[in-house]
């Protein structure tokens, strides 16, 4: 596995975004002096903003079927764990981009085109993602972003309050997978917010490992300090759903990943184009989104 990396910075951030699965692999913090984004303790977690795609969540047996045949997958897909290639870089924006090869072929039957994109925008940071359809069939696939953002030092995780900025009045909803990562009806809610906010009290993660909201119901999330002062927002307007997961029992992080798609319904035999979720690509169409992280001065 190679270690090759681009730098990007500003009078704001440093970030770091490598050519391994062309994940954002770091975010310091120059007024603060600190690192936001998770280093990937391989002990723990050795990710740090992973690209999902094809999938998203957990297949379920880790098969899914396609023109009536079976194929196994991995959860999340294979591009978090390929290597990427540089396609561009300026001053304050860098592109990776990753194609089909006969091996992803073989457990994923499409030809396709991922670019992926960085760009500084003063104290924030745009992903921007691009899926082109160079085959002559349907494309189904799923996408997704999964920042891991470290607590500072010397707090925890119950030091964190999540403020959501969703469409409408009225609950947050939620559903969670089970303990196979499938989505099951039983395993859902609603959080209980005061002005937006839910605490994240000790007890919070064992209610939920996984919270996901769906129907694009919220379109930003921000972690607070102790203080109330906010440290991270991830703005995601237009996508479908949004998971907020952590480390069982460590808690050294907070995910917040903005979904096009998310993990099957257990029991789920049906074929891939009706999953839940799942996006579908015409021949030759390319298919654009973007999601921004922005880190609090």
């Amino acid at each position: 596995m190679g270690d090759t990396k681009t730098r990007l910075e500003n009078e704001s951030l440093l970030l770091e975004v490598a050519a391994h699965g062309g994940e954002l692999s770091r975010i310091y913090d120059k007024k603060h002096q600190r690192e936001v984004l998770w280093e990937g303790t391989p002990s723990i977690w050795g990710r740090h903003a992973p690209i999902l795609f094809p999938f998203i969540g957990k297949l379920f047996e880790g098969k899914y079927r396609f023109q009536g045949k079976a194929y196994e997958m991995t959860a999340h897909g294979f591009a978090r764990d390929m290597e990427h290639t540089l396609l561009s870089r300026t001053g304050e924006e860098v592109w990776y981009v990753l194609e089909d090869t006969e091996d992803t072929f073989k457990t994923y039957p499409f030809h396709f085109r991922l670019e992926t994109g960085h760009r500084l925008e003063g104290n924030c940071i745009r992903v921007m993602w691009k899926v082109v359809n160079t085959g002559e069939d349907t494309l189904y696939f799923m996408l997704g972003g999964h920042p891991a953002f470290k607590t500072p030092e010397g707090t925890t995780v119950h030091d964190f309050t999540l403020q959501f900025e969703q469409e409408g009045e009225g609950p947050l909803h939620y559903q969670a997978p089970d303990a196979d990562g499938y989505k099951v009806e039983a395993l859902s809610g609603s959080l209980g917010l005061e002005d937006g906010k839910a605490k994240i009290v000790p007890g919070f993660f064992d209610r939920a490992l996984t919270y996901i909201f769906d129907r694009g119901q919220v379109t930003a999330v921000s972690l607070l300090l102790l203080d109330g002062q906010p440290y991270v927002t991830v703005r995601c307007p237009h996508i479908p759903f949004l998971g907020v997961w952590t480390m069982e029992k460590t808690h050294p992080f907070v995910c917040l990943e903005p979904w096009f798609g998310r993990c099957d319904e257990r029991g789920y035999q049906g074929e891939l184009k009706d999953r839940e979720g799942q996006m579908s690509l015409a021949p030759g169409q390319t298919f654009t989104a973007d999601y921004v992280i922005q880190i609090h001065a």
